[in-house]
Protein backbone atom coordinates (compact mmCIF):
# COMPACT_ATOMS: atom_id res chain seq x y z
CA UNK A 1 0.00 0.00 0.00
CA UNK A 2 1.39 3.49 -0.90
CA UNK A 3 2.55 5.59 2.06
CA UNK A 4 -0.03 8.35 1.47
CA UNK A 5 -2.89 5.85 1.31
CA UNK A 6 -1.70 4.22 4.55
CA UNK A 7 -1.47 7.61 6.28
CA UNK A 8 -4.94 8.60 5.07
CA UNK A 9 -6.36 5.35 6.40
CA UNK A 10 -4.78 5.97 9.82
CA UNK A 11 -6.19 9.51 9.84
CA UNK A 12 -9.67 8.23 8.96
CA UNK A 13 -9.47 5.64 11.76
CA UNK A 14 -8.36 8.33 14.23
CA UNK A 15 -11.32 10.55 13.29
CA UNK A 16 -13.75 7.62 13.54
CA UNK A 17 -12.41 6.77 17.03
CA UNK A 18 -12.79 10.40 18.12
CA UNK A 19 -16.41 10.56 16.94
CA UNK A 20 -17.14 7.17 18.51
CA UNK A 21 -15.58 8.24 21.82
CA UNK A 22 -17.55 11.51 21.95
CA UNK A 23 -20.81 9.70 21.13
CA UNK A 24 -20.05 7.15 23.86
CA UNK A 25 -19.67 9.98 26.37
CA UNK A 26 -23.02 11.44 25.32
CA UNK A 27 -24.98 8.19 25.42
CA UNK A 28 -23.48 6.85 28.66
CA UNK A 29 -23.39 10.06 30.72
CA UNK A 30 -26.50 10.95 32.73
CA UNK A 31 -28.56 13.50 30.76
CA UNK A 32 -28.92 15.75 33.77
CA UNK A 33 -25.19 16.48 33.74
CA UNK A 34 -25.74 19.43 31.38
CA UNK A 35 -22.29 21.00 31.76
CA UNK A 36 -20.65 17.71 30.78
CA UNK A 37 -22.83 17.38 27.68
CA UNK A 38 -22.09 20.99 26.69
CA UNK A 39 -18.37 20.16 26.77
CA UNK A 40 -18.95 16.91 24.83
CA UNK A 41 -20.77 18.83 22.07
CA UNK A 42 -17.81 21.19 21.78
CA UNK A 43 -15.54 18.16 21.36
CA UNK A 44 -17.30 17.38 18.05
CA UNK A 45 -15.40 20.33 16.53
CA UNK A 46 -12.09 18.50 16.95
CA UNK A 47 -12.76 15.72 14.36
CA UNK A 48 -14.50 18.27 12.13
CA UNK A 49 -11.47 20.56 12.01
CA UNK A 50 -9.00 17.68 11.56
CA UNK A 51 -11.13 15.99 8.90
CA UNK A 52 -11.46 19.25 6.95
CA UNK A 53 -7.73 19.93 7.13
CA UNK A 54 -6.79 16.38 6.15
CA UNK A 55 -9.48 15.57 3.55
CA UNK A 56 -10.96 18.92 2.49
CA UNK A 57 -14.65 19.34 1.71
CA UNK A 58 -15.20 15.59 1.29
CA UNK A 59 -13.86 14.96 4.80
CA UNK A 60 -16.07 17.72 6.26
CA UNK A 61 -19.17 16.28 4.57
CA UNK A 62 -18.47 12.75 5.82
CA UNK A 63 -17.99 13.97 9.38
CA UNK A 64 -21.11 16.15 9.31
CA UNK A 65 -23.15 13.22 8.01
CA UNK A 66 -21.69 10.77 10.56
CA UNK A 67 -22.20 13.07 13.56
CA UNK A 68 -25.74 13.97 12.42
CA UNK A 69 -26.80 10.34 11.90
CA UNK A 70 -25.37 8.94 15.13
CA UNK A 71 -26.20 11.91 17.36
CA UNK A 72 -29.78 12.29 16.05
CA UNK A 73 -31.25 9.40 18.14
CA UNK A 74 -29.85 10.96 21.32
CA UNK A 75 -31.27 14.39 20.38
CA UNK A 76 -34.73 12.87 19.62
CA UNK A 77 -34.82 10.91 22.88
CA UNK A 78 -34.13 14.04 24.93
CA UNK A 79 -36.19 16.48 22.84
CA UNK A 80 -38.34 18.69 25.11
CA UNK A 81 -40.69 20.22 22.56
CA UNK A 82 -38.67 23.21 21.39
CA UNK A 83 -37.72 24.51 24.79
CA UNK A 84 -35.18 27.32 25.05
CA UNK A 85 -32.48 24.69 25.63
CA UNK A 86 -33.58 22.71 22.54
CA UNK A 87 -33.65 25.88 20.45
CA UNK A 88 -30.09 26.72 21.57
CA UNK A 89 -28.93 23.19 20.67
CA UNK A 90 -30.63 23.45 17.27
CA UNK A 91 -28.83 26.73 16.53
CA UNK A 92 -25.61 25.12 17.73
CA UNK A 93 -26.16 22.25 15.28
CA UNK A 94 -26.81 24.66 12.39
CA UNK A 95 -23.64 26.58 13.27
CA UNK A 96 -21.71 23.30 13.36
CA UNK A 97 -22.85 22.44 9.82
CA UNK A 98 -22.09 25.93 8.49
CA UNK A 99 -18.61 25.97 10.06
CA UNK A 100 -17.91 22.49 8.62
CA UNK A 101 -18.95 23.50 5.09
CA UNK A 102 -17.06 26.82 5.16
CA UNK A 103 -13.93 25.19 6.57
CA UNK A 104 -14.07 22.37 4.02
CA UNK A 105 -14.49 24.81 1.12
CA UNK A 106 -11.64 27.03 2.33
CA UNK A 107 -9.29 24.07 2.72
CA UNK A 108 -10.30 22.79 -0.73
CA UNK A 109 -9.61 26.19 -2.26
CA UNK A 110 -6.23 26.42 -0.52
CA UNK A 111 -5.28 22.92 -1.72
CA UNK A 112 -6.09 23.85 -5.32
CA UNK A 113 -4.10 27.07 -5.00
CA UNK A 114 -1.15 25.14 -3.55
CA UNK A 115 -1.28 22.53 -6.34
CA UNK A 116 -1.45 25.29 -8.97
CA UNK A 117 1.53 27.04 -7.37
CA UNK A 118 3.56 23.82 -7.32
CA UNK A 119 2.69 23.19 -10.97
CA UNK A 120 3.75 26.71 -11.95
CA UNK A 121 7.04 26.36 -10.06
CA UNK A 122 7.64 22.93 -11.59
CA UNK A 123 6.89 24.18 -15.10
CA UNK A 124 9.19 27.15 -14.56
CA UNK A 125 12.03 24.84 -13.52
CA UNK A 126 11.39 22.49 -16.43
CA UNK A 127 11.12 25.41 -18.83
CA UNK A 128 14.45 26.83 -17.72
CA UNK A 129 16.22 23.47 -18.10
CA UNK A 130 14.60 22.83 -21.49
CA UNK A 131 15.51 26.31 -22.72
CA UNK A 132 19.18 25.85 -21.81
CA UNK A 133 19.35 22.42 -23.48
CA UNK A 134 17.55 23.61 -26.61
CA UNK A 135 19.78 26.68 -26.87
CA UNK A 136 22.88 24.47 -26.79
CA UNK A 137 21.40 22.16 -29.44
CA UNK A 138 20.39 24.90 -31.83
CA UNK A 139 23.83 26.00 -33.03
CA UNK A 140 25.23 22.55 -33.97
CA UNK A 141 21.94 21.65 -35.68
CA UNK A 142 22.07 24.80 -37.80
CA UNK A 143 25.68 24.01 -38.68
CA UNK A 144 24.82 20.42 -39.68
CA UNK A 145 21.86 21.56 -41.79
CA UNK A 146 23.86 24.35 -43.42
CA UNK A 147 26.87 22.19 -44.35
CA UNK A 148 24.60 19.38 -45.60
CA UNK A 149 22.70 21.85 -47.84
CA UNK A 150 25.96 23.25 -49.17
CA UNK A 151 27.28 19.77 -50.05
CA UNK A 152 23.93 18.72 -51.54
CA UNK A 153 23.94 21.66 -53.98
CA UNK A 154 27.39 20.65 -55.24
CA UNK A 155 26.30 17.09 -56.13
CA UNK A 156 24.34 15.97 -59.18
CA UNK A 157 20.65 15.22 -58.69
CA UNK A 158 21.16 11.51 -59.54
CA UNK A 159 24.03 11.07 -57.07
CA UNK A 160 23.16 8.54 -54.32
CA UNK A 161 25.08 10.62 -51.78
CA UNK A 162 22.78 13.57 -52.48
CA UNK A 163 19.74 11.52 -51.45
CA UNK A 164 21.45 10.71 -48.17
CA UNK A 165 22.30 14.37 -47.65
CA UNK A 166 18.70 15.36 -48.40
CA UNK A 167 17.58 12.91 -45.70
CA UNK A 168 20.06 14.52 -43.28
CA UNK A 169 18.69 17.97 -44.18
CA UNK A 170 15.11 16.78 -43.71
CA UNK A 171 15.77 15.23 -40.29
CA UNK A 172 17.86 18.23 -39.20
CA UNK A 173 14.96 20.50 -40.12
CA UNK A 174 12.64 18.34 -38.04
CA UNK A 175 15.03 18.53 -35.08
CA UNK A 176 15.28 22.31 -35.48
CA UNK A 177 11.49 22.50 -35.35
CA UNK A 178 11.51 20.47 -32.12
CA UNK A 179 14.20 22.71 -30.65
CA UNK A 180 12.10 25.78 -31.54
CA UNK A 181 9.15 24.21 -29.73
CA UNK A 182 11.33 23.57 -26.68
CA UNK A 183 12.56 27.17 -26.72
CA UNK A 184 8.98 28.45 -27.01
CA UNK A 185 8.02 26.40 -23.97
CA UNK A 186 10.99 27.64 -21.96
CA UNK A 187 10.41 31.34 -22.67
CA UNK A 188 8.24 33.40 -20.30
CA UNK A 189 5.05 34.47 -22.05
CA UNK A 190 4.78 38.16 -22.86
CA UNK A 191 1.40 38.65 -24.47
CA UNK A 192 0.76 41.43 -26.98
CA UNK A 193 -2.98 41.84 -26.54
CA UNK A 194 -5.18 43.31 -29.24
CA UNK A 195 -8.93 43.24 -29.85
CA UNK A 196 -9.81 40.55 -32.36
CA UNK A 197 -12.65 38.32 -33.50
CA UNK A 198 -11.92 34.69 -32.63
CA UNK A 199 -13.79 33.47 -35.73
CA UNK A 200 -11.34 35.29 -38.00
CA UNK A 201 -8.39 33.72 -36.17
CA UNK A 202 -10.04 30.28 -36.54
CA UNK A 203 -10.53 30.77 -40.28
CA UNK A 204 -6.89 31.81 -40.73
CA UNK A 205 -5.71 28.76 -38.78
CA UNK A 206 -7.92 26.48 -40.89
CA UNK A 207 -6.36 27.87 -44.08
CA UNK A 208 -2.88 27.16 -42.71
CA UNK A 209 -3.79 23.60 -41.64
CA UNK A 210 -5.88 22.74 -44.71
CA UNK A 211 -3.01 21.37 -46.83
CA UNK A 212 -1.78 19.14 -44.02
CA UNK A 213 -5.33 17.87 -43.45
CA UNK A 214 -5.80 17.14 -47.18
CA UNK A 215 -2.60 15.06 -47.24
CA UNK A 216 -3.95 13.06 -44.28
CA UNK A 217 -7.32 12.60 -46.01
CA UNK A 218 -9.14 14.47 -43.24
CA UNK A 219 -11.66 17.25 -43.89
CA UNK A 220 -11.71 20.40 -41.76
CA UNK A 221 -15.16 21.78 -40.96
CA UNK A 222 -16.15 24.94 -39.11
CA UNK A 223 -19.28 25.81 -37.12
CA UNK A 224 -18.68 29.38 -35.97
CA UNK A 225 -21.17 31.47 -34.02
CA UNK A 226 -21.51 34.74 -35.98
CA UNK A 227 -22.36 36.94 -32.96
CA UNK A 228 -19.11 36.47 -31.03
CA UNK A 229 -17.84 39.63 -29.32
CA UNK A 230 -14.28 40.82 -29.82
CA UNK A 231 -11.70 39.41 -27.42
CA UNK A 232 -8.51 40.90 -26.02
CA UNK A 233 -6.00 38.27 -27.18
CA UNK A 234 -2.50 37.74 -28.49
CA UNK A 235 -3.45 36.72 -32.04
CA UNK A 236 -0.27 34.77 -32.99
CA UNK A 237 -0.38 32.87 -29.67
CA UNK A 238 -4.06 31.95 -29.98
CA UNK A 239 -3.43 30.89 -33.58
CA UNK A 240 -0.64 28.67 -32.24
CA UNK A 241 -3.13 27.13 -29.78
CA UNK A 242 -5.57 26.47 -32.63
CA UNK A 243 -2.97 24.97 -34.92
CA UNK A 244 -1.62 22.67 -32.20
CA UNK A 245 -5.13 21.40 -31.41
CA UNK A 246 -6.12 21.05 -35.07
CA UNK A 247 -2.88 19.23 -36.00
CA UNK A 248 -3.39 16.82 -33.08
CA UNK A 249 -7.01 16.27 -34.11
CA UNK A 250 -6.05 15.57 -37.74
CA UNK A 251 -3.31 13.14 -36.67
CA UNK A 252 -5.79 11.36 -34.37
CA UNK A 253 -8.50 11.02 -37.05
CA UNK A 254 -8.30 8.27 -39.71
CA UNK A 255 -8.49 9.12 -43.41
CA UNK A 256 -12.02 9.82 -44.62
CA UNK A 257 -13.08 11.39 -41.32
CA UNK A 258 -13.46 15.06 -40.44
CA UNK A 259 -12.35 17.49 -37.72
CA UNK A 260 -14.88 20.06 -36.54
CA UNK A 261 -13.90 23.45 -35.12
CA UNK A 262 -16.70 25.22 -33.25
CA UNK A 263 -17.09 28.53 -31.46
CA UNK A 264 -19.93 29.64 -29.21
CA UNK A 265 -20.73 32.13 -26.49
CA UNK A 266 -21.91 31.15 -22.99
CA UNK A 267 -22.19 33.78 -20.29
CA UNK A 268 -19.01 35.82 -20.03
CA UNK A 269 -16.89 33.28 -21.90
CA UNK A 270 -16.17 32.41 -25.52
CA UNK A 271 -15.68 28.70 -26.13
CA UNK A 272 -13.56 27.12 -28.85
CA UNK A 273 -13.99 23.39 -29.47
CA UNK A 274 -11.85 21.12 -31.66
CA UNK A 275 -13.61 17.79 -32.20
CA UNK A 276 -11.84 14.82 -33.77
CA UNK A 277 -12.99 11.35 -34.85
CA UNK A 278 -10.05 9.38 -33.51
CA UNK A 279 -9.83 6.45 -31.12
CA UNK A 280 -10.00 8.66 -28.02
CA UNK A 281 -7.68 8.97 -25.03
CA UNK A 282 -7.11 6.04 -22.69
CA UNK A 283 -8.17 6.56 -19.10
CA UNK A 284 -4.73 5.68 -17.72
CA UNK A 285 -3.04 8.55 -19.61
CA UNK A 286 -5.81 11.18 -19.41
CA UNK A 287 -4.21 12.91 -16.41
CA UNK A 288 -0.86 13.21 -18.23
CA UNK A 289 -2.12 14.81 -21.44
CA UNK A 290 -0.97 18.33 -20.53
CA UNK A 291 2.24 17.22 -18.81
CA UNK A 292 5.40 18.45 -20.60
CA UNK A 293 7.21 15.81 -22.71
CA UNK A 294 4.35 13.31 -22.42
CA UNK A 295 3.43 11.93 -25.82
CA UNK A 296 1.95 8.74 -27.25
CA UNK A 297 3.47 9.60 -30.62
CA UNK A 298 6.99 8.63 -31.63
CA UNK A 299 7.47 12.04 -33.25
CA UNK A 300 7.47 15.42 -31.55
CA UNK A 301 8.54 16.59 -28.12
CA UNK A 302 5.31 16.11 -26.18
CA UNK A 303 5.20 19.87 -25.55
CA UNK A 304 2.32 20.78 -27.88
CA UNK A 305 -0.52 20.54 -25.34
CA UNK A 306 1.66 21.86 -22.52
CA UNK A 307 2.25 24.99 -24.62
CA UNK A 308 -1.47 25.18 -25.40
CA UNK A 309 -2.34 25.20 -21.71
CA UNK A 310 0.41 27.72 -20.94
CA UNK A 311 -0.91 30.17 -23.57
CA UNK A 312 -4.58 29.72 -22.66
CA UNK A 313 -3.97 30.18 -18.93
CA UNK A 314 -1.87 33.29 -19.66
CA UNK A 315 -5.06 34.70 -21.25
CA UNK A 316 -7.01 33.92 -18.06
CA UNK A 317 -8.72 30.96 -19.71
CA UNK A 318 -8.91 27.20 -19.32
CA UNK A 319 -8.37 24.22 -21.61
CA UNK A 320 -9.89 20.79 -21.05
CA UNK A 321 -10.96 17.68 -22.97
CA UNK A 322 -13.80 15.16 -22.92
CA UNK A 323 -14.43 11.92 -24.77
CA UNK A 324 -17.20 12.09 -27.37
CA UNK A 325 -20.25 9.85 -27.13
CA UNK A 326 -19.43 7.86 -30.27
CA UNK A 327 -15.73 8.30 -31.00
CA UNK A 328 -12.95 10.80 -30.66
CA UNK A 329 -12.21 13.61 -28.24
CA UNK A 330 -13.30 17.23 -27.88
CA UNK A 331 -10.72 19.76 -26.70
CA UNK A 332 -12.36 22.89 -25.28
CA UNK A 333 -10.72 26.28 -24.80
CA UNK A 334 -12.57 28.78 -22.63
CA UNK A 335 -11.56 32.44 -22.95
CA UNK A 336 -13.01 35.25 -20.82
CA UNK A 337 -14.64 38.35 -22.26
CA UNK A 338 -12.89 41.29 -20.62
Amino acid sequence: MPLNAHQNRLKAVAIALMIGGILFLHYFTFHGMKFHHAVYRMLFYLPLVLGSLWFGLKGALYILASVSIFFLPYAIIHWQGMSFEDFAKLLEGVLYVVIGLVLGLLVEKEKKRHIALLRVESLAAVGKAVSEIAHDMRTPLMAIGGFASLLSRKLHSDDTSRKKLDLIIQETSRLESMVKEMLDFGKPLELELTKANLNEVVQEAIQVAKLMAMKAGVELEADLEPSLPSLLIDIPRIKQVLLNLVVNAVQASPAGEHVLIKTHLTGNYVFLEVIDCGCGIEQDVSESIFVPFFSKSKEGTGLGLAIVRKIVEAHGGEVSFDSNNEKGVTFTVRLPIF
